[in-house]
C-alpha cells in the first residue's frame, strides 16, 4: 500500500460522506486505503458511514445503476483498496489517530479529518514534495466552502488569511489535511493524547523538526474545510485551542505573532468591566483598543472576500479572544501544577 488515509471522526454526520468521496475520487495511480475512526460520536456519523459503504441488501433484485460522475457507493466500497471503519469509545482526536495508526499499512499516512474534502489531485500534489528524504511531512491549504454558516465563514476566512503568509518550509502543518512518512511515527511516537482535541498536530510537528526533519506547506494542494457551524461550537473549539496552546508554541503561523497581545488586551477589556462603578475611562479605552486592533484584518478580509458578513468579524474576534484569554489562564494554571 502506498498511502493510508487516516480519518478521525467525531459528530461529523453532515460531512463524513463528502470526505470519504473526496478520497475515493482522487485522480492518482497510487494504491491507497482508508482507515476511518469514529471517536464515540453521539450522532449518526458511524451509522451513515457504515450504511454508505455497506448498504443494506434490497428486498428484491434490482438492475445496477449507472455510476455517477462523483463515484457511486460501489466505487467507494472497494474500488481502491477499501475503507475500514473503526468504532471506539470517545477518547479525543489524538487517541483516535493513534488507534488508526495501528491499522495503517501505507508508506505514507495521509490525515484527512471528517469535515474536510480534498481536491481530486490532492494526494499527487502532496506526495511529490517528498522527493527530499529529509521531508517528513507535507500539508495543504484550507479553503472555506461557499455554503457555510456565518460563523463558519468568519472562522474559515481568518484561517485562509493566515495561510497567505505561510512559508514553504513551515514550523506547522495542520492535521486537517497533511501527509507524513509512516516511518516517522515509529521514530518519534504517535500523538500526545493529553492534548485531547487541540494543538496535537503542532506537538507532533515540533517533535519532527527537533529530530532534524523538514515540514513543507504546499498551497497548490487545497481542501475544503467545513468549520464549526454554530457560534457556541466555534467558541468551545477556540477555548480548547487556548487551554492547550500554552504547552506548545503560541505562533503557529506568521500572522499569530501578535496573538498573545491581542488576547491579553481583550481579556483585560473584559475584566475592566468590574471597574465601571469606579471609572468608565479604563473599560472604554481598552474596548476601543480591542476594536482598533481588529480593523486592519477586517478591512483586508472585506477587500478580498467582499462578504458583508465580515462586518461582524471584529466583534466575533473580540469575544473569541476573551474566551481564549480565559482558556490561556486555565492552561497556565494547569501547566504550573504540571498537568494538562
Amino acid at each position: 500500500m502506498d498511502v493510508s488515509f487516516l480519518m478521525p471522526a467525531y459528530n461529523n454526520e453532515d460531512t463524513i460522506i463528502k470526505s470519504i468521496l473526496s478520497i475515493a475520487n482522487q485522480k492518482t495511480g497510487l494504491k491507497f486505503e482508508v482507515i476511518a475512526v469514529d471517536d464515540g460520536s453521539t450522532d449518526n456519523t458511524y451509522t451513515l458511514a457504515e450504511n454508505f459503504l455497506n448498504p443494506p441488501a434490497p428486498p428484491f433484485k434490482t438492475s445496477p445503476s449507472p455510476p455517477s460522475e462523483g463515484g457511486d457507493k460501489g466505487e467507494v466500497k472497494g474500488g481502491y483498496g477499501g475503507v475500514k471503519l473503526i468504532k471506539r469509545k470517545n477518547g479525543g482526536e489524538a487517541s483516535a489517530l493513534n488507534e488508526g495508526l495501528k491499522h495503517c499499512t501505507g508508506k505514507f499516512i495521509a490525515i484527512v479529518e471528517a469535515d474536510v474534502e480534498i481536491e481530486d489531485r490532492w494526494i499527487e500534489k502532496v506526495i511529490r514534495e517528498f522527493a527530499d528524504a529529509k521531508v517528513a511531512g507535507v500539508g495543504g491549504r484550507l479553503v472555506t466552502p461557499e455554503k457555510s454558516s456565518w460563523i463558519a465563514k468568519i472562522a474559515g476566512y481568518e484561517i485562509e488569511s493566515k495561510f497567505e503568509t505561510k512559508e514553504r518550509y513551515a514550523n506547522h502543518i495542520t492535521s486537517a489535511n497533511a501527509v507524513y512518512r509512516a516511518e516517522i511515527f515509529k521514530e518519534i511516537g504517535g500523538f500526545n493524547e493529553n492534548l485531547v482535541n487541540a494543538v496535537l498536530d503542532s506537538d507532533l510537528n515540533r517533535r519532527i523538526i527537533e529530530k532534524g526533519y523538514k515540514l513543507i506547506y504546499t498551497k497548490e494542494a487545497s481542501a475544503l474545510h467545513h468549520f464549526k457551524p454554530t457560534f457556541n461550537g466555534y467558541l468551545k473549539r477556540q477555548y480548547s485551542y487556548a487551554r492547550y496552546r500554552v504547552h506548545e508554541r503560541l505562533a503557529l503561523y506568521p500572522a499569530d505573532r501578535f496573538l498573545a497581545l491581542n488576547v491579553l488586551i481583550c481579556g483585560m477589556s473584559a475584566l475592566s468591566i468590574l471597574t465601571i462603578p469606579f471609572t468608565l475611562w479604563l473599560p472604554a479605552i481598552l474596548l476601543s483598543l480591542s476594536i482598533i486592533l481588529q480593523l486592519p484584518s477586517t478591512f483586508k478580509l472585506i477587500n478580498v472576500k467582499r462578504d458583508p458578513i465580515l462586518c461582524l468579524y471584529p466583534f466575533v474576534i473580540i469575544i473569541r479572544n476573551v474566551v481564549s484569554a480565559f482558556g490561556y489562564g486555565i492552561g497556565i494554571i494547569n501547566k504550573g501544577l504540571n498537568r494538562y
